[in-house]
């Protein structure tokens, strides 16, 4: 076998593992950026990173670069574009618990305690033992009690306990007469 042969047999993979690394080294410092709030930096890494990808329509953006787009949005003030990102994810990739917990932390911070139970709910259910999602969830569910608490506080007097429900009638086979039980 000639060098020229193998070469061009090893090559083209050699290839495709240095652009994995590079990919991987790419999520990596976007994700460094993320965790460190620099949302222009990481905006700027991103984009750089899916014009290397090169989404078609036979492989689209990768649902991890999405992901990350949203949490920049997020992270931008964007929230109504996070949001349908997220949502989009979701409808896509149904089992990924990251978008439903992420959409879920976003829904709670506007106060929309509903949906996000049901996204948070939504992440465990594909991940049961998500810790994250659990805390998300905790978190949810201490608002929801506080703003229960500030609601039954602000609350006109009243009686503290439920009045009790009227004795009934029965009629007994003996006489024709009612009896209070």
């Amino acid at each position: 076998m000639s060098h020229h042969w193998a070469l061009s047999r090893v090559l083209p993979i050699l290839l495709c593992f240095g652009s994995s690394l590079t990919w991987a080294n790419d999520i990596a410092e976007i994700e460094e950026l993320i965790r460190n709030k620099q949302w222009p930096q990481a905006q700027q890494k991103l984009q750089l990173a899916i014009k290397q990808t090169a989404p078609t329509a036979t492989t689209p953006l990768s649902p991890q670069f999405r992901f990350m787009n949203s949490q920049i949005l997020a992270g931008q003030g964007q929230v109504a574009k996070a949001v349908q990102e997220l949502q989009a994810l979701i409808q896509e990739f149904p089992e990924l618990p990251e978008p439903y917990n992420n959409l879920g932390v976003l829904l709670a911070a506007q106060g929309q305690y509903d949906v996000a139970l049901s996204a948070l709910t939504s992440a465990i259910q594909a991940r049961p033992h998500y810790k994250i999602a659990l805390q998300n969830l905790g978190d949810l569910y201490t608002a929801l009690a506080q703003q229960a608490y500030a609601q039954a506080k602000n609350a006109k007097e009243g009686p503290n306990l439920l009045p009790l429900p009227a004795p009934s009638a029965v009629t007994t086979n003996t006489t024709n007469t009612q009896t209070l039980r």
